[in-house]
């Protein structure tokens, strides 16, 4: 069975589409000789730089009808208040149905209208992939309404610091654990309804990768205002969908998902650090650095999995040192347990 091969590469948008091989397609006895033309909706964004039907500027297009290619991957560009491609392509009698994906992210293409429409190695970074399907459509007035659905995750990491008493350098933010590569299966329904989700299926091997790298070596210093890191820096928003494994330590290392923030915090009053210090565990310690690592769950009581179409934001707030520097009590004393006499 033949796939659509496509690849999205770390970090960066693909270039520009293709060109078309296309010849015009002009009308014959089994068209209508009626153009078909398009209408794109997106989902709202959450918080830049999410995709909406306002910033999307352009997709591509395949379409299939009786078993024939009417459109091999044609790029439709924003043309105003239109949207627009060349050559233009007439209805046929039969109904078509059409497959769309923005940004074009395409090293190659091989479709046809019995193949499952697969979409290969997206990674996660700055690209926020969108899908539409619109199936067994026939000529009408209005354009192809085309639905786009978000096809990855969105995920931030929000840090701040309200601490009085300390202050917290930031030089490292990554996610460990996690897979980084799929593949996605657009579904053959249309996306307008509820069921039109696609599939993703070959993910990765877990591993780690940076949200934030300090890249001139001085530190980030946390403010009480929450602040997102990875915007302006590496710029990766978006994730393959996934099962998230609770965080545990067992045998000498970390297992399950989880954030990791190499950091070293400072008393505000003296400026001397006081984490790490000569009392943190060397698995806390960053090598070759002065930074300590701290760990959190990436998995929640509420979210078990990051879901496409989803965006979360992690909310973490440091205000103190991560490891206990003296011995602390916390007594409690049981009461007697009541017996009756005999």
């Amino acid at each position: 069975m033949k796939t659509l091969l496509f690849m999205v590469i770390p970090l960066a948008l693909m270039g520009a589409a293709c060109s078309g091989d296309n010849e015009p397609s002009k009308p014959d006895s089994k068209t209508s000789g009626k153009e078909i033309s398009f209408y794109a909706m997106a989902p709202k964004g959450t918080r830049a730089p999410s995709t909406t039907t306002a910033t999307l500027q352009d997709f591509i297009v395949y379409a299939f009808t009786d078993s024939s290619v009417i459109m091999n991957g044609v790029t439709v560009k924003r043309n105003g208040g239109s949207w627009t491609y060349s050559p233009v392509v007439y209805w046929p009698s039969s109904p078509v149905d059409f497959y769309a994906v923005s940004p074009d992210i395409r090293t190659g293409s091989d479709m046809t209208p019995d193949s499952d429409e697969v979409i290969r190695e997206i990674s996660c970074g700055s690209t926020d992939l969108l899908y539409a399907v619109s199936m067994n459509e026939l000529e009408s007035l209005t354009p192809v309404p085309l639905t786009f659905r978000h096809a990855m995750s969105r995920v931030s990491i929000m840090l701040s610091s309200t601490s009085d008493r300390y202050s917290v350098e930031v030089y490292h933010v990554s996610v460990n654990n996690i897979s980084l590569t799929g593949d996605f299966t657009l579904p053959k329904v249309n996306t307008s309804d509820e069921s039109g989700l696609g599939t993703w299926s070959g993910l990765s091997a877990s591993a780690k990768t940076l949200l934030y790298y300090n890249m001139d070596g001085a530190s980030t210093l946390l403010s009480t205002t929450p602040r997102d890191l990875t915007e302006g820096n590496l710029n990766i928003s978006f994730f393959v969908p996934q099962t998230l494994e609770p965080l545990d330590y067992s045998s000498g290392d970390f297992t399950g998902d989880f954030m990791q923030i190499d950091c070293v915090v400072k008393d505000k009053s003296t400026g001397e650090t006081v984490w790490p210090n000569e009392n943190t565990p060397s698995y806390l310690l960053v090598a070759q650095t002065d930074c300590g690592r701290m760990l959190f769950p990436l998995a929640t009581p509420t979210v078990t999995s990051w879901q496409q179409g989803y965006s979360y934001v992690y909310n973490v707030v440091i205000n103190k040192t991560y490891s206990v520097d003296t011995i602390e009590f916390a007594p409690v004393v049981k009461d007697y347990i009541v017996t009756q006499p005999f």
